[in-house]
């Protein structure tokens, strides 16, 4: 790459020392000369820069960033492109952040307490309120881009993925995006995002907070995709305060609508528990953002609750410079706890209705598994009321479905095996031929669909359809000429300090990633997921090789005492 220390960009910005290399670039430590202040250069690897996708969510990144505006947002200042030793580059300027990542942090503790949980919930749903009151949804909340300096600020960062409502969409209908184990159930099932939809990706965070653990993993992204649209999360440790339970329940209901509508209505009620009191009943509207920038508006239930005017101003974290949580999870919790005889019958309600939802959920897995025993092969179609796979998708009166094989060209074919066996179809699955991949006359990642058998519809439900596969990534001899389906795939970044990666040493398997394809379409089955008494989830075990989360990582330069220099995601 062509930046290296003493470099100078825009003859303004001189390279003073490599912070960290990820997939998708390399970020900087450098000096502004004109301002005369210590900021961090984040450059998009030269690989990518010839890469219409890639720029476009640079672009994107610099763009949305540098519109917001709070203490709980990494600042963007300045973004250029510019040919530089015979390579083209583009950059963003952004704000030195000193502190570490989330995800490190958790790695380091295992859990926080309680009242370490409120303080980074109610600071990111402050950022949050921000991006929400410019009609953005950032779509890729996780502990990797939440920065919290030494004085306990939260800063959120990588708006990379965001959605702007009034910008011109860069994702067809169906597409997901975000990182699997924190997607909300409509981005799994490529619904519109709202900003509810990062109300849930904070639940998944304090979750995981307060656990130790994330509510849904599993062995492949489809798999952690389905587990978010079906699952209810494990019970929480015992020890957690039911405040605390309750606001993180609600913040995982499957259903948007019984959600917090937005991170400002978020933070209110994090502090509103924070200060001993009950979770907020859901007084607020939920507005979806369309893709034609309208906005709909859906009313929940109402009820009494309370509002409390979210502050702007950042809150220090002390907490999280104290003691780690001890094994057993105690913390110095205030909060008024419930009379202990409607906790009990609350959680009898509660374990009746959730044994009477594992057994839907477990019908609706034995419908998807069962027919000729293949689990991928086939499946009964969803359910009255299931929406549809993808907006090409539909069914007629007579039973036929739509099936264009165009709609799913150079997508993943895992997941699109899981999308069509959704709709009800058999999927079969061969490599594709020499001539099939010239056909294409496209890009292709390996494992991409290149054709299908039969390449469209109407088809009867049932119906057998066998993808052609990319065996390995393919490319036009005449490259230049044709347009590329999908970006290729980064590799994952190498830690920076040789012991930690996006997970940050968290005991899951290595499928953490950031996902853009198409996902099986279901409807949501819980709303406000109950507690059952079952056994808290085991403390965490740090690993000394965590894996690596592709292809978003939060930069980290730790110094001789122990402290981190942290900016944005790769």
């Amino acid at each position: 790459m062509a930046v290296h220390v003493g470099s100078q960009l825009a003859g303004r910005y001189e390279i003073t020392a490599p912070i960290a290399t990820g997939g998708m670039g390399e970020v900087w430590q450098a000096r502004d000369r004109t301002l005369g202040r210590i900021i961090a250069v984040k450059v998009l690897r030269s690989e990518y820069t010839g890469d219409s996708s890639f720029l476009i969510r640079f672009r994107n990144e610099a763009r949305h960033t540098a519109a917001l505006s709070h203490p709980n947002i990494a600042s963007v200042y300045d973004y250029g492109e510019t040919t530089q030793d015979g390579q083209r580059l583009a950059y963003l300027i952004m704000e030195f952040v000193e502190g570490k990542p989330l995800v490190t942090i958790l790695a380091e503790r295992g859990r926080l307490t309680a009242e370490q949980t409120l303080d980074v919930l109610g600071q990111a749903g402050d950022g949050l309120s921000a991006a929400h009151d410019a009609g953005m949804v950032h779509r890729d909340i996780k502990p990797g881009n939440l920065l919290v300096r030494p004085d306990g600020v939260v800063k959120l960062t990588d708006f990379g993925i965001a959605y702007a409502r009034d910008a011109a969409p860069l994702t067809r209908t169906g597409m997901v995006v975000g990182t699997a184990q924190y997607l909300s159930p409509e981005q799994a099932q490529g619904h519109v995002v709202t900003a509810a939809s990062d109300v849930y990706s904070l639940g998944v965070l304090g979750y995981e907070c307060i656990a130790g653990v994330r509510p849904f993993d599993g062995e492949s992204q489809v798999a952690i995709a389905l587990a978010q649209i079906n699952r209810p999360p494990p019970p929480m440790p015992a020890d957690v305060p039911w405040q605390v339970r309750a606001l993180i329940e609600r913040a995982l209901a499957k259903d948007p609508a019984a959600r917090f509508p937005d991170g400002a209505a978020f933070a209110a009620a994090v502090r509103q528990v924070a200060a001993g009191g009950p979770v907020p009943a859901a007084t607020a509207m939920t507005q979806v953002v369309g893709d034609d920038g309208t906005a709909t508006t859906m009313l929940p239930a109402t009820g009494p609750g309370t509002t409390v005017n979210p502050s702007t101003a950042p809150r220090t974290m002390p907490p999280l410079h104290g003691p780690p949580v001890d094994g057993d999870g105690a913390s110095s919790w205030t909060g008024d706890e419930a009379d202990p005889q409607d906790q009990r019958r609350t959680r009898l309600l509660w374990a009746a209705a959730a044994l009477a939802l594992v057994g839907l959920v477990a019908a609706g897995v034995f419908l998807v598994m069962s027919g000729n025993g293949e689990q991928d092969d086939s499946a009964a179609p969803g359910g009255a009321g299931s929406p549809s796979a993808s907006a090409s998708a539909s069914t007629s009166a007579s039973g036929a479905i739509a099936f264009d094989v165009a709609d799913y060209v150079g997508d993943d074919a895992d997941l699109v095996r899981a999308q069509l066996v959704g709709q009800g179809f058999t999927v079969q699955q061969e490599d594709a031929t020499a001539e099939e991949l010239e056909e294409a006359q496209i890009a292709l990642a390996e494992n991409a669909v290149v054709t299908a058998d039969p390449a469209r519809g109407p088809l009867a439900e049932g119906a057998t359809i066998t993808l052609a596969v990319a065996a390995q990534a393919y490319a036009p001899e005449d490259d230049e000429d044709v347009e590329q389906s999908s970006a290729p795939t980064p590799a994952a970044p190498a830690p920076d300090d040789g012991d930690e990666g996006e997970d940050g040493g968290r005991p899951t398997p290595p499928t953490t990633a950031t996902v853009t394809a198409t996902v099986t379409r279901s409807s949501p089955t819980n709303t406000n997921p109950p507690t059952s008494s079952a056994p808290p989830p085991a403390a965490p075990t740090t690993s000394t090789t965590p894996p690596a989360e592709a292809p978003t990582t939060t930069a980290v330069q730790e110094d001789a005492l122990g402290s981190a220099s942290t900016v944005g995601n790769q």
